[in-house]
């Protein structure tokens, strides 16, 4: 899930028709394919939908695509704008965020989100086998379930094909890594085939380029 905010002027969405809409603030849904193109500073927040927040937006927006932020989310909006106007430094607008996102956290927040135990275990299971690529053997063995089976109930379950939940998972734990770590040595650490296998997903998942993230204060 995407949340995005321009800083002055409109952020250019095109859907998978090429249909363009413009926004100050939007929200896009999971699995929702689209072009971002923004001209001037904006804010991106990245959710993963099976998250305890993420599970809670999907409810209150599943019949939504791109939209709008609704009022619950628009003081997000100011979070923004008081960063920009040096009001806050960015240590304080992503706890600010943070903080108001949790409004959104399930009262059962370690629950079972998926409703299915079986998935449930295969998700905490690549949590703590971050640093490699599961296979699907692996990964359904785990579950007693046939291949076949699991990857129909993981993509009924969670709305996500569960070789790219895999990778997104892997990219977001990289994240820190990568800011103190040339490439290759991330791709190694987090069970990609090599910098160029990494470099390609990240770019595919987060729309910007690797160096992008390095150039970060």
């Amino acid at each position: 899930m995407q949340i995005s905010i321009a800083a002055n002027g409109k952020l250019d969405i095109a859907d998978n028709q090429n249909n363009h809409n413009h926004y100050s603030t939007c929200f896009i849904n999971s699995n929702v394919e689209h072009q971002f193109t923004c001209n001037e500073m904006s804010l991106i927040i990245l959710i993963n939908p099976i998250s305890s927040i993420g599970h809670q937006l999907y409810i209150r927006n599943k019949a939504i695509d791109i939209a709008e932020l609704n009022e619950d989310l628009m003081p997000i909006r100011e979070m923004f704008v008081d960063y920009l106007e040096k009001k806050s430094d960015f240590g304080q607008l992503t706890g600010n965020v943070g903080n108001h996102l949790r409004n959104y956290t399930c009262k059962c927040e370690v629950g079972n989100h998926v409703e299915d135990d079986r998935i449930y275990k295969a998700i905490q299971y690549l949590e703590q086998n971050f640093d490699r690529i599961v296979s699907l053997k692996e990964i359904s063995s785990t579950c007693f379930l046939s291949e076949t089976r699991f990857l129909h109930l993981f993509k009924d379950k969670t709305k996500l094909n569960f070789r790219r939940y895999q990778l997104w998972n892997k990219l977001v734990k990289s994240l820190p890594y990568l800011k103190t770590h040339s490439i290759t040595e991330t791709a190694h650490r987090f069970g990609f085939t090599d910098s160029s296998h990494y470099s390609r997903t990240f770019k595919e998942t987060f729309g910007v380029k690797t160096r992008f993230l390095s150039s970060l204060n």
